[in-house]
């Protein structure tokens, strides 16, 4: 049986990825080793009075940037806001799902 939703979004996933690793290789590991929060921690302790763990400020930080990333289709569409937003949304179903369980 074929499905066209599932064939558009198969082909849409392999794009997705091949953006993500290209990027992936541009920048440094901010999520893992690279990754430092010390400015969202300053102010998350200013506003809150609350230290959070790392695990807690990634989960922030992506939930931020996808808001962001979000929000740019205010100025329209583009292909490439559409396919960078994907992995933010997988890394964020990844992380809350970790501390779900």
């Amino acid at each position: 049986m074929s499905n066209t939703f599932i064939s558009a979004a198969t082909s849409t996933m392999k794009e997705v990825e091949t953006t993500m690793q290209e990027r992936g290789t541009q920048y440094c590991d901010s999520w893992g080793k690279d990754g430092v929060w010390l400015l969202s921690k300053a102010i998350i302790k200013k506003y809150t009075n609350t230290e959070l763990p790392d695990d807690v400020l990634k989960a922030i930080g992506l939930a931020v940037f996808i808001d962001q990333k979000y929000s740019r289709f205010l100025g329209g569409y583009k292909k490439d806001t559409a396919l960078d937003l994907i992995p933010y949304l997988r890394a964020l179903i990844s992380i809350t799902s970790k501390e779900s369980n």
